[in-house]
């Protein structure tokens, strides 16, 4: 049946190599690795074709029509690898490894976990002397209101002393001029005691 689907998709449109275990088939060569080649719309720009993807396409007993081996012309092709290799673990990307040889999972880990406690701290100290500089920027500007309002009482008490000064002058005046007659005012008789 695979055979017949292969032939017939040839026909009609650009084929795909998809490696790996298709439907499994009477011929001789199933138990060798097979080639399914499926039909696809062309490659489009800026789409993503021939994805590999680890692991075993999975196998049916029941036998479908060759329209389901069709791929969808928006889907990009699906690449099966089968081996040895599809069951190893992707390793992550090492760092520069020191000189002593290759650091453990472990040492990288601690190495990671350095640069983001490096990194918390850093942007903790930057966050305490920013907040620590707008206070600053605060208390100066509160500094500066008081001391506006202290040369302002100054200048009060100064005005008001020059008034008091004078009012005190003036009053020395008064209070040692003698040109001023002496005025004194007559006894009213009042009723006289009785006895």
């Amino acid at each position: 049946m695979a055979s017949r689907a292969v032939g017939e998709l040839r026909g009609r449109r650009p084929e795909t190599v998809v490696r790996g275990e298709a439907i499994e088939t009477d011929s001789a060569a199933s138990s060798s690795e097979e080639e399914l080649y499926l039909g696809s719309a062309p490659p489009c720009r800026g789409r993503p074709t021939g994805l590999r993807v680890a692991g075993e396409a999975p196998e049916t007993d029941s036998e479908e029509e060759p329209a389901t081996l069709v791929a969808h012309a928006d889907l990009p092709p699906l690449v099966v690898v089968r081996g040895a290799e599809w069951a190893e673990e992707e390793a992550p990307a090492e760092a520069a490894l020191p000189a002593s040889g290759r650091a453990s999972l472990l040492q990288h880990r601690l190495a990671e976990s350095q640069a983001r406690l490096g990194h918390d701290v850093s942007a903790a100290v930057r966050a305490v002397y920013r907040r620590a500089g707008l206070d600053v920027a605060g208390l100066a500007a509160r500094l500066a209101a008081a001391q506006a309002v202290g040369l302002a009482a100054a200048h009060s008490i100064r005005l008001a002393r020059s008034d008091l000064c004078s009012l005190a002058e003036r009053l020395d005046i008064v209070a040692s001029c003698r040109l001023l007659p002496d005025i004194q005012s007559p006894a009213e008789p009042g009723p006289s005691p009785r006895a």
